[in-house]
Formats: C-alpha cells, structure tokens, sequence
C-alpha cells in the first residue's frame, strides 16, 4: 500500500516536472537568423572601375575570420573590451562561408562574364587566387559597422601573392538592430570588391 503511494507521488511530482518543462520551453523566445546579401555595383558609395575587361581569372579561395566571431552567434562590441554575443540573433550559415559566397557574388556583379570561378568549382590552371584576412567585422554598441582586414592575390604557380592590400572601412547601422548590422556588413563587402576589382592587373 506504501509502496504504491509512493510510486504515485513520484509519478506526479515528474509529471508535474514535464508540464513545467514543455511550458518553458514553449515560453522562450525564437531565435533570429540572419544573412548577408550581395551587393549590385552602384549601390556602394564608391564605384568600382569599368575597366575590368582585361582582368584576370580569379577566384575567392579562402576568408579567414577572427576566432570570437567563428561562431553561430552574432558578436558586437561592446564598452571597453567587452563583447557582446546573442543567444538569439545567429547567422544562418558559417560566417566565413557566407562571406566567401558573398564576396564571390559581389565579383560576377562587377567582372565580365566567364571571369569569376565559383569557389568548389575546378579552376583552371591559369586562376588567380583571392584570400581575405579579416581583423574585425562587426558592429559595436553605437552602430557602427567596422571591416578591418586585407586581401592577397596569389598568381596561378607563384610561391607569394602578387598584390596585398590592407583595407578599412566603415559604415552605421541601427543600435542593438542585427538585421541592419547584416545589411551594413554587406554594404562593406560590395565595397571590397569594388577595391579588388580596381586593383585587379590588366592582362
């Protein structure tokens, strides 16, 4: 008889345990996913050169991002040296990823067709090939958006790149507003193709 009123309390103390549980969990908020876009040429306070059509055969090889911003989470700066990272604001894809893809987009944008090789396509043997280094890309508690890094291009055969190029920019975007932080991000990598489409060798 104590035995099974026992089992029952237990039973309805997990019971009551499991209710408690699925009502939180339905309770929490949802989290965001945002995405990096392409930008067209034009959109970018400054335009990229027309004289691209001599340009070389490229391809963006490789993006590599800082460690605290290699993750799912969206990370801002905050006071001093402080980082603010969201539990509910995420990128929908690997941020280095997305920014090759990007970044790849942006170039069929402002290069003649047949020029851009798609970065898991084959490249011919006569491709050159981009890598972006990135120091800083985010946003900071006042809105505003800062891409910090360099570009190297390695011609097809050569054991150093050609061409380095250390670049910085900056743009705003609404405080504590990720989908305008996205946005800003992506206004800062249509301006770094349009650098690297300037400084592409004429061939």
């Amino acid at each position: 008889m104590c035995t099974t009123l026992v089992a029952r309390l237990l039973i309805g103390i997990l019971a009551a345990s499991l209710v408690e549980s699925l009502v939180g969990c339905a309770s929490s908020p949802p989290s965001h996913f945002f995405a990096l876009t392409a930008i067209a040429p034009g959109a970018t306070a400054d335009g990229a050169s027309a004289a691209a059509a001599l340009a070389p055969l490229v391809r963006v090889a490789a993006v590599h991002i800082p460690p605290m911003l290699d993750r799912e989470q969206i990370v801002r700066r905050g006071p001093g040296n402080e980082l603010e990272i969201s539990g509910l604001d995420r990128w929908g894809s690997p941020l280095d990823e997305m920014i090759q893809r990007i970044l790849t987009e942006d170039l069929l944008e402002r290069l003649p067709a047949g020029r851009v090789v798609l970065p898991s396509s084959p490249a011919p043997p006569t491709t050159d090939q981009i890598v972006v280094d990135i120091l800083q890309f985010q946003s900071d508690a006042g809105g505003t958006v800062i891409f910090d890094g360099s570009w190297s291009l390695l011609a097809p055969a050569a054991s150093r790149p050609s061409l380095i190029r250390h670049v910085r920019y900056s743009d705003t975007a609404k405080p504590g507003d990720y989908g305008d932080q996205a946005a800003a991000m992506s206004r800062l990598l249509g301006q770094l193709a349009d650098d690297i489409v300037r400084s592409l060798p004429q061939r």
